[in-house]
């Protein structure tokens, strides 16, 4: 449900999806975002006098209490009804960082000799399978942001909200979905117990530093051995994610059906995931490019129909992904249509000639007034071009009235 409010009854968790305000005349790259912080509050309210909010992706605004006035000897008696303020379970944002904050202190623990915390990961696992049965769209469209720390905990939780998000579009049941969450939250647990120099080297792999990498999968067991009530589904995910459908992967060479559907779902996340990230060692794929290479690479190495399921989990264009139009201009994906996923609805964020719009413009590509514009390619989130847009964003919202063109 979208609200109008006063900027004085904004808070944290809302989503914004309007202002009284030019696009461009606001210091924000997206028209449409979670508040997470006080400075973006006090930013809004610097800049709009009221704003836009979908209450069904994020907070609403605190009930007023009710207030009944009865008159006695000349005196008003207020009696004001008291109400909680709402939990903020469903701000996004603050879930994935908490999320990636929690992992990352139980991995220290054990590079320590501790056992995981199953509580802790417990917990995190929980509050991903909420938010993504809420919005997994949005979950989908955090982990495509860029960010140079290439870090273990962030790589988890990223395989953790595609794998639920794939778990929640084909329909798993509630007690495989939490194993399917905490077995991709997991699943490389055994990489903090292999060398830096090799995690860290630019140059390809050799030999001898490739057998010691693929142990990581050992180790990982060998960790959840020590820790109590880990589901045997999870301990599968740790040891076989590098199996292959025809037998050559590790550590154990199982092939197709030996290979468990939960262990199948994270490896085609797994994958994906890497492909996406940004990483100071390889090249980044787009989205799309991504899953062009887990459909192309056939039944050798994933299960094909489960990589169709994951396609369609996620759209042929997931949010957040970059598109350039047949039309010139180029738009964000912002939600994925499910009756034909060629036809995403967009963001605009350049007009034909590559201008920035000084105001945010929505193309719905399903509707039918539109079938002759198509998207004819994607840009990586290292593209140029994108550094270029948040530039010239900064810049027009300086003041600048001329229109800066893309090169």
């Amino acid at each position: 449900m979208t609200k109008k409010i006063d900027v004085t009854q904004l808070r944290k968790g809302m989503f914004i999806c309007g202002t009284d305000r030019k696009w461009i005349d606001i210091p924000f790259f997206r028209q449409k975002f979670l508040i997470t912080s006080n400075k973006q509050i006090n930013t809004l309210r610097e800049y709009c006098e009221f704003v836009y909010i979908d209450t069904e992706k994020g907070v609403d605004v605190i009930s007023q209490p009710e207030v009944k006035i009865e008159q006695h000897n000349d005196e008003i008696s207020v009696e004001r009804d008291s109400s909680k303020q709402s939990h903020e379970d469903n701000v996004y944002r603050k879930n994935y960082e908490d999320s990636q904050t929690i992992l990352s202190e139980v991995l220290n623990d054990v590079r320590l000799g501790r056992c995981v915390d199953n509580p802790k990961v417990r917990g995190v696992v929980q509050e991903l399978i909420v938010n993504i049965v809420k919005d997994s769209q949005t979950m989908i469209g955090l982990i495509q942001s860029k960010d140079k720390n290439d870090t273990l905990a962030r790589k988890s939780v990223n395989v953790c909200i595609l794998a639920l998000a794939f778990g929640k579009h084909i329909g798993i049941p509630k007690d495989k979905m939490y194993e399917l969450g905490l077995g991709a939250l997991l699943h490389d647990i055994g990489m903090i117990q292999i060398p830096s120099r090799i995690l860290l080297k630019k140059q390809p792999l050799t030999p001898a530093e490739r057998t010691i990498m693929e142990k990581h999968t050992e180790y990982g067991l060998a960790i959840l051995a020590k820790t109590q009530e880990i589901p045997v589904n999870v301990l599968k995910i740790v040891h076989s994610h590098h199996e292959r459908m025809d037998g050559k992967g590790y550590p154990q060479k199982l092939q197709d059906k030996e290979i468990g559907l939960l262990v199948r779902m994270v490896t085609i996340a797994s994958v994906y995931e890497a492909l996406t990230r940004e990483r100071f060692y390889t090249e980044t794929l787009t989205p799309v490019a991504a899953l062009k290479y887990l459909y192309t690479s056939g039944k050798a190495i994933f299960d094909a129909p489960l990589v169709e399921k994951f396609i369609q989990a996620l759209g042929i264009y997931p949010s957040g992904c970059v598109v350039v139009l047949n039309s010139g201009e180029i738009g964000v994906v912002v939600n994925v249509n499910p009756q034909d996923r060629l036809r995403p609805t967009l963001r605009i964020v350049t007009n034909a000639q590559k201008q920035l719009l000084t105001q945010e413009s929505v193309l719905e590509l399903a509707d039918r007034t539109t079938k002759d514009i198509e998207i004819i390619k994607t840009l990586a989130m290292d593209d140029p071009i994108i550094e270029l847009l948040m530039t010239l964003h900064e810049q027009a919202k300086g003041g600048a009235n001329e229109a800066v063109k893309l090169k």
